[in-house]
């Protein structure tokens, strides 16, 4: 615990510390550098669970092309990055035509990881600052520390067994709240800097709603971990393993995130 308790406050630092020297564009580098991590862990664990070579290199690559796009140009543009890096992709199959073995697995990374969290990066080009990523981030990891502490006092009824038998329904309560509390916090606390739009009930609900989808997220890697049989998806962070691990939560809030404050805000 006190590992973890630690890194969570060294990569926080080192967050608003980049932020703060580099703005958007050290935003998005740090972005870009956690997203080729993370694909590479998540590579790894197929590579665990069977007869899967998936394309490592050359998907990441073209990863980090989709969220440097996701800054660089609108909404549209991102579509058409993209689209010409799936192409890029399909190409492959002329060298490789193994669908099974490469093709779906270097792209199942390339969807799931660089796509998902390159809406962080939209965010950040269609409201010109970091603070609507880092609301929903901050929502998404928070929901990690409430449903632990709720499930360490309050837990009694399991939540997903056969999925991640340490999760408790009481936990998945007190993470909900923790999140919508977070939320409320950032919107009293940094509204200025938030969308005029956001008002306190929809920042608490945007909150709330990201704090549910960071627990499926994290169960969705929890999945993973376990058919690929290891505990943590690498060991470079200290009390919580490796970069997937520590951006599990992040990857279904992010579109949503994106599309709540599209419609909502």
């Amino acid at each position: 615990m006190t590992k973890r308790i630690l890194s969570t406050f060294g990569l926080w630092a080192t967050i608003v510390a980049v932020l703060y020297f580099f703005g958007s564009a050290g935003g998005i580098l740090l972005l870009a550098l956690l997203a080729a991590a993370t694909q590479y862990e998540l590579y790894q664990l197929l590579e665990k669970m069977g007869d899967y070579r998936p394309l490592k290199a050359f998907g990441i690559a073209l990863g980090v092309v989709i969220i440097a796009g996701s800054f660089a140009m609108p909404e549209a543009g991102a579509l058409e990055v993209f689209t010409i890096t799936l192409i890029a992709l399909s190409v492959t199959m002329l060298r490789w035509p193994e669908v099974k073995r490469i093709y779906l697995p270097t792209l199942f990374g390339l969807v799931y990881v660089a796509f998902m969290l390159q809406f962080y990066g939209l965010l950040i080009s269609q409201y010109g600052s970091v603070m609507v990523p880092i609301f929903l981030i901050a929502a998404a990891k928070f929901s990690d520390v409430g449903g632990l502490l709720f499930g360490m006092k309050f837990g009694k009824h399991k939540l997903c067994p056969s999925i991640s038998p340490g999760k408790t329904v009481e936990g998945g309560i007190g993470a909900v709240f923790t999140s919508a509390l977070v939320g409320g916090l950032l919107w009293w606390g940094f509204g200025d800097y938030l969308p005029a739009g956001l008002s306190l009930p929809v920042a608490i609900l945007i909150a709330a709603i990201t704090g549910a989808l960071a627990l499926v997220s994290d169960l969705i890697e929890s999945i993973l971990k376990r058919q690929a049989g290891v505990k943590d998806s690498g060991t470079a962070i200290p009390g919580i393993g490796g970069a997937f691990d520590l951006m599990d939560s992040l990857i279904l809030t992010a579109p949503v995130g994106y599309l709540l404050f599209k419609y909502f805000v």
